[in-house]
This record gives C-alpha cells, sequence and structure tokens, in this order.
C-alpha cells in the first residue's frame, strides 16, 4: 500500500479515489450528526425570519422575501432528496445556506435605518459554527467563515457596535486558532482512516497467505484460537499420496517447467481435497499428507478419505488427458513413461494432533503410529502394483457400495508391529 500522501494546503489525499473513498467512509460517521445539525438549523432559522419580519421590520424588502423563499425551496429540495444526492451536495446546500442567510440578513440591516439586533460578540461563535459544528471540509469552512464574517462585521461596525482594531480580538485571532484546529483534525481523520484502511490491508494479506499456506479451515481454527491449537488426541483417517517415478519424470526437466507441473498437480489434487474437507498437513517433495477429521471432525472420515482417493485417481487421469492434448507429456512419454500414476495410502486410528514445533516456529500436524502405518501402506502400492491401498481397519468401516469394490492384497508387516497388517485396494 502507497505511503500516506496529503495535500496540506487542501488537507485532502492526492489521490482522488482514495480520498472519494475516504468520503464516503467519512459521510456514514457524520449523517446522523448532520440530521440533528438540519433540525437545528431549520428551527433557528424560522425563528430569525420571524423576528426579522415580524418584530425589526427590517425583513419586509422584496429581495429579503425572495431570497429567503428561495432558500426553504433550496431546504425542501434538499430535505427530500435521496441519500446519495444529500452525500454529494452536502456542503454546496450548507455553504449557500450559510453564506445566502448571513448576506441578505447583514445587507437588509445595512440599507435600512434598523438597528442590527446582534452584537459583534456573535463573530467567534460563527467562527466556531463554520469550523467545528458544520460539516464543512478545510477549504470549504473557510470559505463559510470569510463569507459570513464579513458581512456581519461590515454591519456592526457601521452601527458603531465594534471598532477595527477590535477584529484582531473577536475575529482574526479566534479564526486563526479554530482553523489551524480545523486543519489538524482533517488531517488526522485522513490519517486514521489510512492507518486503518493499511491495518486492514495487512489483516487482509495476512488472513489470505495463512489460507494458502493451512487452508481455508486451519485458518479459520487458528484465528479463532489466536494461533494456540494445543494437542489433543482424536481418531482420523490419513491419507499419503505420492507421484510414481517422480525423480525420472522431472530429471529431464527444467526446474521452471518442473514447478509448473507440481503447481497444476498440487491444485488440481487440492480441489478434490477441499471437496472432501481434508486437511492438507504437508507437502514433501510430490508427497501429500492429508488428514480427515482434524482440525475439524467430520463423520465417517474412512469412507470420505477412500473417496477422496478414488476421485483424485479420476482427476490426475483428467489431467493426463490435459497433458496429452497439449503436449505437456512429452517430457515423460519420450522417456518411456506413458502416463503420470500416483499411488496412495489409507488408515484410520488415534493421532495426537494440534501445533507442533519449537516456541518460534509451528506447524500443524499429526503423530503417532497411525501416520506411519498410512505413509508405509503408500509406499507398499509398489509391492502390489496397485495405486491406493488401505488398511482393514478403513476395509471394515466402508459402505456396502465401497466394500463390494474392495480387492484384498494380502497382508505385509510393519515396523514396530508384530502382527501383519492386511491390505486391501479399490
Amino acid at each position: 500500500m502507497k505511503k500516506f500522501n496529503i495535500d496540506k494546503l487542501t488537507c485532502r489525499f492526492y489521490e482522488k479515489e482514495l480520498e472519494q473513498e475516504f468520503l464516503s467512509y467519512r459521510w456514514d460517521k457524520i449523517w446522523n450528526n448532520i440530521k440533528i445539525l438540519l433540525y437545528f438549523d431549520i428551527i433557528i432559522g424560522m425563528v430569525i425570519r420571524f423576528d426579522d419580519i415580524f418584530i425589526q421590520g427590517a425583513g419586509k424588502a422584496p429581495y429579503y422575501l425572495a431570497y429567503h423563499l428561495f432558500s426553504i425551496v433550496v431546504m425542501l429540495l434538499f430535505i427530500f432528496t435521496s441519500n446519495e444526492n444529500k452525500k454529494k451536495y452536502h456542503q454546496y446546500y450548507f455553504l449557500i445556506q450559510s453564506i445566502g442567510f448571513m448576506n441578505c440578513g447583514a445587507l437588509t440591516y445595512y440599507f435600512s435605518d434598523i438597528i442590527f439586533p446582534v452584537g459583534a460578540g456573535v463573530l467567534p461563535i460563527l467562527c466556531m459554527l463554520y469550523l467545528i459544528v458544520y460539516p464543512f471540509h478545510f477549504i470549504n469552512a473557510i470559505i463559510a467563515v470569510i463569507g459570513t464574517s464579513v458581512p456581519f462585521s461590515i454591519v456592526v461596525l457601521s452601527e458603531g457596535n465594534m471598532t477595527i482594531d477590535q477584529l484582531a480580538y473577536l475575529l482574526c485571532i479566534p479564526a486563526i486558532f479554530l482553523i489551524v484546529n480545523k486543519r489538524s483534525r482533517e488531517i488526522d481523520f485522513r490519517r486514521d482512516f489510512f492507518q486503518n484502511k493499511k491495518l486492514e490491508s495487512n489483516r487482509q494479506l495476512m488472513q489470505k497467505t495463512l489460507k494458502r499456506y493451512f487452508g481455508e479451515t486451519l485458518t479459520e481454527k487458528i484465528l479463532d484460537n489466536q494461533g494456540d491449537l494445543k494437542g489433543d488426541n482424536i481418531w482420523v483417517s490419513i491419507l499419503f499420496t505420492d507421484i510414481a517415478l517422480y525423480s525420472t519424470i522431472i530429471e529431464h526437466m527444467s526446474p521452471e517447467t518442473a514447478v509448473q507441473f507440481l503447481n497444476e498437480y498440487f491444485s488440481a489434487m487440492h480441489d478434490v481435497i477441499d471437496e472432501h474437507e481434508g486437511q492438507i498437513i504437508n507437502y514433501i517433495g510430490d508427497s501429500v499428507m492429508v488428514v480427515f477429521g482434524a482440525p475439524e471432525k467430520i463423520e465417517n472420515h474412512e469412507i470420505v478419505s477412500v473417496k477422496c482417493a478414488i476421485k483424485m485417481r479420476e482427476k490426475l487421469d483428467e489431467l493426463n488427458e490435459k497433458w496429452n492434448e497439449n503436449e505437456f507429456s512429452r517430457y515423460w512419454k519420450n522417456h518411456g513413461i506413458d502416463k503420470i500414476t500416483a499411488r496412495t495410502g489409507v488408515h484410520t486410528g488415534g493421532v495426537i494432533a494440534g501445533n507442533i514445533g519449537s516456541d518460534r516456529m509451528l506447524q500443524y500436524s499429526t503423530i503417532g503410529d497411525t501416520v506411519n502405518v498410512a505413509s508405509r501402506l503408500e509406499q507398499a502400492n509398489k509391492e502390489f502394483s496397485t495405486s491406493i491401498l488401505f488398511s482393514h481397519e478403513i476395509y471394515s468401516s466402508l459402505t456396502k457400495d465401497l466394500y463390494d469394490k474392495a480387492n484384498y492384497q494380502g497382508e505385509i508387516s510393519l515396523k514396530g508391529r508384530d502382527q501383519k497388517t492386511k491390505v486391501y485396494d479399490i
């Protein structure tokens, strides 16, 4: 995001789009205040008009009545226009009302014999009204102060209610202090908006980055728990998948081509894994480790994991067709490999799942015998010339449609286990 860059004279962002964004943001903050201001402005305006016309007698002049009739029409149009138009034109409306109202009244009293009923003490109030109370932008606030205080001062001076040297105390000094304050507030408002926008941009970038590294489910879990995911003993299904003959395939690829190949493969597999609510724990070279049932619990994760493995195999078949069509497959076909295949191992059991690592670097992972068995099953596909192998624990949990399609392949010995493990493919 760009640096805070503001016009010191107008107190506006140099970037017009950023300024418009700020004004829209600011409008939501000041709209309620504008409604209150309108109510008071209408009531006080009507009281002054009544006093001018029926008590002071100064408001009977045709130009006075003509202006105020016009003013009332403009006020009604503004009140009943849409909120979008109010947001767009409120600065002009308040400028016209304030400057026009004061000039019309001042000129009416100046060209008549009637004594102006307001004293010089109102000058600081005018400054405060337009530099603090009214929602003017910086330059518009200064215009409003000049446009109202100058005719007011002329009338008061002409009637002898104020001497010229008193202008410094009643107008100039208060106006200078209030203008400096107004300028500071306008810049501070924009600085706060810019910083909040930057923080929000960084927050979104952080969340987007977290999702890319950890996936949506795990990211939400991390944020909800403020990064503290303690280890839990839970029953899950673990899936390992690995590209067959990977080293041979990428041996004849440039680094850029190998990265392109892996990214396309992983992206396709990720879509399938997400579809089955799996959580990718790690990418290790061309291998992917997936857990079903953590960090969010899912029902029948044993069945879901097998369905995911089958869908991943189908997706890889689709990728092979695509690579054949665009001739990307030449990188392995020219070296005697007909198509890309993958080996997958699936096992279910208890694991410890949570943040694992040092106090300076953590990684969400699962550890335990179940993980080791799933990894060994993936490798065992070489022995049985299969693409998907799963354990007896998975087999005994399958629904009839999957159970009937499963084939018993035999038994394998696993390190750390006394009894052999029955394995099945599908």
